[in-house]
């Protein structure tokens, strides 16, 4: 299926201006279908998120890689990108709900969205973003978080997750997110009622969906393309059953 790309600007609550990649199936004929935003890893929107949010359009469904920095911020190297993404991180209940919210809220005012189905996926950062979606219970029906961090939001009640269907792919060799963290998460979503799967990919380290991991140059960070692959088909299998 052919796809259309256009830059789509929106704003958060603040008047911050963000500017993503909206993929959109060409043969919409002005139905709606279900929209999946796609956050990115630390980097901010690379060639990596941009195809995986083209091959969902591709699959059929309204696709935007969301913009976590602020439009025209693209910080040149790893320390200029953890410096943008360390303060979101530590003041989660505020600057970073404030920079996802924006955009689900985007994502419902595309044209031809049905607001009804709204989907969120994310790699790494990207994973966390759509996990705190899901636990702000905004109306998201599936969140996916390929080898995301899984702490809870600190200080916030452990309410029921209502509506939203729990994915998330894990590496089981992943030396960044360690057992306590992901023990931790079970007794979360169990505490919070939630509809959750949860994959331990064998062998997988941190940031194993990325081919270009390698070349991070950081420590424990590696691509494995078995995991990769069926992470990402778990993930239209879920898409499919929710949508």
């Amino acid at each position: 299926m052919s796809v259309t790309h256009s830059q789509l600007q929106y704003t958060d609550s603040n008047g911050k201006v963000y500017e993503g990649d909206l993929y959109v199936p060409r043969t919409t004929r002005m139905r709606k279908l279900p929209g999946v935003l796609v956050f990115p890893a630390f980097r901010g929107i690379t060639e990596f998120e941009k195809e995986k949010a083209k091959a969902l359009a591709q699959e059929g469904y309204i696709a935007l890689a969301a913009d976590p920095f602020g439009k025209g911020i693209h910080p040149k190297d790893k320390a200029e990108c953890f410096a943008i993404v360390r303060p979101m991180i530590i003041e989660r209940s505020k600057l970073l709900k404030c920079v996802i919210v924006a955009a689900f809220d985007a994502i419902k005012a595309v044209q031809c969205v049905d607001v009804n189905k709204i989907g969120a996926l994310g790699f790494c950062f990207g994973g966390l973003c759509a996990l705190d979606l899901a636990r702000y219970n905004v109306g998201l029906k599936a969140a996916i978080s390929f080898h995301g961090t899984l702490t809870p939001i600190p200080d916030a009640p452990l309410d029921k997750i209502i509506e939203t269907a729990v994915q998330v792919h894990h590496g089981d060799s992943d030396a960044h997110i360690p057992k306590e963290q992901v023990d931790g998460f079970h007794v979360e979503m169990r505490t919070r009622n939630a509809d959750f799967v949860f994959s331990s990919h064998a062998h997988a380290e941190h940031g194993f969906t990325e081919p270009d991991a390698d070349s991070f140059g950081l420590p424990g960070v590696k691509y494995n393309k078995k995991a990769a692959d069926r992470s990402w088909a778990s993930a239209l299998a879920l898409f499919k059953e929710i949508f």
